[in-house]
């Protein structure tokens, strides 16, 4: 789907006046929540990389490819999760250990604190040495990863498969009903005007 620059600003204009009308509802549904939720889809997958939050979804979802594709995992990942007391790659590293995958099966990325950092890091790892990637991230926040994997010129390089996970926050079926949801969504997209993704 072609999405242009002004579209972008126009529905943030209608967040922030909460003016979302039923073509504006559908138009972000295309964009933020038309990723899979499972990796059936995939012909083939060499790693899957999950990108670091608070969100156990995330790494449920992405220990479930792990486990259905036997490949390993790379959990990228630095910010402290002060109400946890442990920072992103632990607390999916102590999630994916508990759930089947073998430590020699885990590769972590530490120093990460946001989705450039992610990328940039997991890829600086990466390298030449997987092709077919799954990625792993909030539905609403693949839009952006899909974006800068593109603007960085590595969709030409791997294979990309990109799987959502669904937050409680930001609920698909539903999301325009509730003002947190609304929020995230407005910063996701104001996020691809600042840094210059479309």
């Amino acid at each position: 789907m072609m999405i242009m620059r002004e579209d972008i600003k126009k529905l943030i204009t209608k967040l922030d006046d909460d003016n979302l009308d039923e073509n504006d509802i559908k138009l972000i549904n295309n964009l933020m929540f038309s990723f899979p939720s499972f990796s059936s889809f995939c012909e083939k997958v060499d790693l899957v990389l999950v990108l670091g939050s608070s969100s156990i979804k995330r790494i449920e979802k992405a220990v479930e490819i792990a486990l259905q594709y036997q490949v390993p995992i790379l959990i990228s990942g630095g910010n402290y999760l002060k109400k946890e007391d442990l920072y992103e790659y632990e607390k999916y590293y102590i999630y994916s250990i508990c759930h089947g995958l073998k430590k020699e099966d885990i590769i972590l990325e530490k120093d990460s604190t946001n989705t450039l950092e992610n990328i940039t890091n997991s890829f600086n790892i990466i390298k030449d040495n997987y092709t077919n990637i799954a990625i792993v991230s909030s539905s609403q926040h693949l839009l952006r990863v899909k974006l800068m994997l593109t603007k960085m010129g590595l969709v030409n390089k791997y294979n990309f498969s990109f799987v959502a996970s669904y937050a409680k926050l930001v609920p698909k079926d539903n999301w325009d009903k509730e003002k947190r949801a609304k929020e995230i969504i407005r910063g996701e997209l104001e996020r691809i005007i600042n840094y210059n993704l479309i």
